[in-house]
């Protein structure tokens, strides 16, 4: 059996940090490089903020488009994550009060070549054109297998599934029925882990109906036993009540590694 390895710092699957704002963007037609070029310049400015503890890790992934995507599907998600929910809290009360001209004169130290005036016009919405839209999701993890094959490296995918929870002991059968036979799957090297988080937040424009994410990393061409206890009767009934504990209308999708800062 491999040793498995708590990570501490992957993203967007962080077990030490707790609760995350995750920020979907959809993305104006031809408008990606300078987004692109948007996303590195808001670095600089997410590395100062990590830096001073005001929150733990940010990472930029890119969403693979799939032919039945809907109408304004994402294109972008960016993780912010915080140890606590007060420093969520905090991040999020001062987005309010957001001074774009004070987030310029950071970035300028770490963009050569480049004007206070032609960074404001980068990073001003107003000014910008670059995003169509902007969906964001408060959440909280609630349980996760440990984490193997080393930190995410940039390029690398995992994927994410949108859960709409149908019954009140959905959380539940996710950890005592699913999250058990993922656990096996990590310890065979079948997986490199699985993660369960809880929306307690969300934008007005955000998908109401969404209340749970998931996060899995797979190994490529890894083959699963096909059932959840050696028995298939126990595993059909097993099946049966995790998806009549939820829906996944959206489907899932594939998170590419763009770009990611995070704490020492």
């Amino acid at each position: 059996m491999k040793r498995l390895i708590f990570l501490i710092l992957i993203l967007p699957l962080s077990i030490s940090a707790q609760y995350a704002v995750a920020s979907f963007f959809v993305i104006n037609e031809g408008m990606e490089k300078e987004y692109e070029k948007l996303e590195m310049a808001w670095s600089i400015f997410r590395q100062n903020q990590i830096d001073k503890g005001q929150k733990m890790n940010w990472a930029v992934w890119k969403i693979t488009p799939r032919k039945d995507d809907r109408a304004n599907a994402a294109d972008y998600v960016v993780f912010n994550q915080f140890k606590t929910k007060e420093e969520m809290d905090k991040y999020l009360k001062g987005n309010s009060n957001f001074s774009y001209s004070s987030a310029a004169s950071i970035m300028r130290k770490g963009m050569k070549g480049m004007s206070k005036n032609s960074i404001l016009r980068l990073i001003t919405p107003s000014k910008n054109k670059i995003k169509k839209e902007v969906r964001t999701y408060q959440i909280q993890i609630l349980d996760a297998t440990p984490f193997t094959g080393g930190d995410l490296k940039i390029g690398e995918k995992i994927n994410m599934g949108a859960m709409v929870q149908k019954s009140d002991d959905y959380e539940q059968m996710e950890s005592n029925i699913y999250k058990p036979y993922v656990l096996e799957q990590v310890k065979n090297g079948l997986h490199r882990g699985w993660a369960f988080v809880k929306i307690i937040g969300k934008s007005e424009n955000a998908f109401n109906d969404i209340t749970h994410f998931t996060f899995n990393i797979p190994v490529e061409g890894a083959k699963w036993p096909p059932f959840f206890v050696e028995n298939e009767f126990i595993t059909k009934k097993l099946t049966d009540m995790m998806f009549n504990s939820r829906s996944t209308p959206y489907g899932g999708a594939e998170l590419t590694l763009m770009m990611q800062k995070q704490s020492n």
